[in-house]
Formats: C-alpha cells, structure tokens, sequence
C-alpha cells in the first residue's frame, strides 16, 4: 500500500510532466504544423474554440503590388532529408575524416532515416577504417531530426528519448528490455518483470507513442514549401527591433457556454468531473502555445543582438555563435534552443532566413577566431566573382587577399570552403577574354 499522500504527487508529477511535453510539442512544430494541432484539439475538445483573428501585424509587409515577387521568393524546394543532414555535418566543425565518414554513411540512410544494412557492412563497403565508423556514427545520431541513424525502430525510439534527456525513465527500459511485451501490448507481463503496476506501463507505452516511428517523413525531393516567416527585423537607422508575426498561430480560448454548462451540472459527477479535464486541458495548450511564442521571441531578439552586424553591414559579417550561447544569454536549456529554431524562420530586408543558419562554428584553432566559417565562404564567394576570367583566383592567391584584409586562415582551409561552395579550382575556372 502506498503512503498517504503518495499518489496525489505522482499525479501532480504527471500532470507537470505532461505539460511540459505539450510545450516541447508546440515548440517544435511550425506555424501550420501548430494550426493543425489546435484544429485536432478543437475536434477533440467541446470546451475550447478559436478566437475571431485579426489579421497578423507584419512591420513592413511587401505591398499588394509585390505580393507576388515576395511569395515567389518565399518558395524553395523542400530540402531531402540527406541535404539536410549533409548541411548540418558540414557546419559541426567535425574533423575532415570523421565528416568525409559521416557523408559516405547518409547516402546509405533509406527515406525514413534508418540504416537498413549494418553499419559496419556499409564502412567495409565503402572503405571506411573502423577507428573512423563510431565517431561518424555518433555525429549522425546528434543530427536534427532526433532519430536518425538507428537501425531499426526500437533504435530510433531509445535514440529520440536520449535527446529529451529521458534516459533513464520507465519508456527507455521498456525499449531496452521489454521491447517484445511493449509491441504485443503485453502490459501486465512487462508490469510484473518490472516490478510496478501496470498502469504505469500503460503511461510509459504512451509516452513512447509520442515519439516518431518516420524522423524522415517531413522531407521529400520533390514537393515546393512556401515557408512563412514567424519573426520580422526590421532597422531604423542603427536600432534593429525584432517581433513576432503570429502568422497562422491560432488564437484560442475556452468556451463560456461550456463554462456555464459545468456549473449547470454540479449535481452531476460524470459530467461534471469530463468538463473539468477539458478546460484543463484546454487551458494547458492555450498556456503551451503562449509560452511556444514568448520562446521564440526571446531566442530571435537574443539572437539579433549577437548577430548586429550581420543585420547592419551585410552576411560576411556573420559571427560564430553556437546554441549554448543563446541558451546561457536567455536562460533557456540548449535542447529548448535546438527545438525552438528548428523550421522557423526570420525576415529582414525581404530576405526569409532559418533561424537555424545564425548558429555557425568558428574556424579550426590558430586561424581567424572573429569570423565565422559561413562569412568566410561568403568573403571568398564574393573575391572569385569579382575575379578576372581570365587570371582567376588560386587557392594560396585567396589566402593571401584574405590575410591582406586581416583574415588569417590556412590555404587547406581555403579550398575547403571553396568546395563546399561547390567552385572550381582556379585552372578550371580560367577562361580567355
């Protein structure tokens, strides 16, 4: 028999817990993806309603005129979850042999994210030295979208509770140990090994159907996204201010005829005790996407503050930040960092940019540390196309323009941004007049 008292705080416990996965939810998705959450909450529940919205305050929306041209700018092709990930090793500042590894292994992962042959076969395969295969492992599984890179479902499962920092709660020993039970809904038998009720598999086995079963079923090759910006720059003279759009979040509230109905009811229980889960649970989203918004903005101004130059003279003076900086500068965890820019986007000058894309490693130790390795592939992009056709560029000529304009990097350096420009060397490039 449990204590007095015992059983009021796990469920407080639970009820704390459960918010705070809502929140992360609501955090993590898009502006559509969180319109779509409300209208399955708004089916599901008779005690919340959306709000009349008035139309979102965009400081310096694109006149009637441009709307087409803005919109035309807006649409990109939805990035393949394997340029998504290629994109992401190239910005960890991982050694050249871990992220050459690493490379050869995405092109092995199926649509879904998963290896479907043995790692190891693939390194043999592909002649990758087993004291490279770990490490390049290991950086793919710390790749967004959580999941990736596991061999099969319970993997990508145990690999997703590990980013939330789960690892040790009831989910991940039901994946690690009862995986059979948990697939056959065998609950009371996982229960009895385990030593606890059964009811608390039953939690554990929802929380784990929480997780993705596809962390690569949001990326395709071929479909086009109209991606909207959920925070405006904008600049008056030398002062940037930054605000949220509110573009397609949903304005919700309760509903007073239902509030009304609960207190109609008193006399009724059943009734009664239903309507009170459904404000409650009402009040939790509307307090979630709330608390979703005020993040968001706190991580953009923070953000904007670190990057002005960026903003006030141009891209090449984008400097290194990682996402612990943001976190140490609003308080926030560096995973609540991480879900926050995920799919958001900013605009300035008409110009929509991931949020994701501020955060850029430095260049390797001894080179230029003021600089960022996105600055520099965008000094160097700009030094070969005002270049002569006819006398371009070398990779020690680069070098040495860069560190005429106090920019101290190693030629090897040089050509590895310039490849991942994806620019030729320079007696490829040489044309006659």
């Amino acid at each position: 028999m449990r204590p007095p008292g015992m059983e009021h705080n796990m469920r407080q416990n639970m009820v704390a817990t459960a918010a705070m996965q809502l929140f992360m939810r609501t955090l993590q998705a898009t502006n559509i993806e969180l319109r779509q959450m409300a209208a399955q909450a708004i089916a599901a529940n008779p005690a919340l309603e959306e709000t009349e919205m008035p139309p979102p305050v965009e400081a310096g929306a694109p006149t009637s005129a441009n709307d087409s041209d803005y919109q035309l700018n807006s649409i990109t092709e939805a990035p393949t979850l394997l340029r998504y990930l290629e994109e992401q090793l190239r910005r960890s500042a991982l050694p050249d042999t871990t992220e050459k590894a690493a490379i050869l292994l995405l092109q092995h992962l199926s649509p879904r994210g998963f290896f479907e042959e043995a790692p190891a076969d693939i390194a043999a395969a592909e002649k990758i030295p087993d004291k490279h295969l770990k490490a390049a492992l290991r950086a793919i599984r710390d790749l967004d979208p959580p999941g990736v890179g596991a061999t099969d479902l319970r993997d990508s499962l145990m690999l997703q509770l590990r980013r939330l920092g789960e690892e040790d709660g009831l989910p991940m020993q039901l994946l690690r140990e009862h995986w059979d039970a948990l697939v056959r809904h065998r609950y009371a038998d996982a229960a009895k090994a385990l030593g606890t009720d059964p009811w608390h598999v039953e939690h554990a086995a929802a929380r784990i159907a929480r997780l993705t079963p596809n962390p690569g079923a949001a990326f395709g090759a071929e479909e086009k996204c109209i991606f909207q910006p959920d925070i405006i720059v904008e600049r008056d003279r030398d002062k940037l201010t930054v605000q949220l759009t509110g573009e397609n979040i949903p304005a919700l509230k309760l509903s007073a005829d239902y509030r009304d109905m609960m207190t109609e009811q008193a006399d009724k229980p059943e009734v009664r005790q239903y309507l009170s889960r459904c404000f409650r649970e009402g009040r939790e989203l509307i307090r979630a996407i709330e608390q979703r918004q005020q993040t968001i903005l706190s991580i953009a101004e923070a953000i904007v503050s670190r990057q002005q130059d960026f903003f006030l003279k141009g891209e090449q003076h984008l400097l290194p930040m990682k996402m612990e900086d943001i976190a140490a500068d609003t308080g926030l965890h560096t995973s609540t960092v991480s879900r926050a820019v995920n799919g958001k986007y900013l605009r300035y000058n008409r110009k929509l940019t991931e949020l994701r894309r501020f955060f850029t490693t430095a260049l390797p130790a001894g080179e230029a540390q003021s600089i960022s390795a996105e600055s520099l592939k965008a000094r160097i992009r700009a030094l070969i196309a005002a270049e002569s056709p006819a006398k371009p560029l070398s990779d020690a000529r680069l070098e040495a323009q860069l560190a005429a304009e106090g920019i101290q990097v190693a030629r090897r350096t040089v050509a590895k941004y310039r490849e991942q420009l994806r620019i030729l060397p320079a007696h490829l490039r040489r044309r006659s007049k």
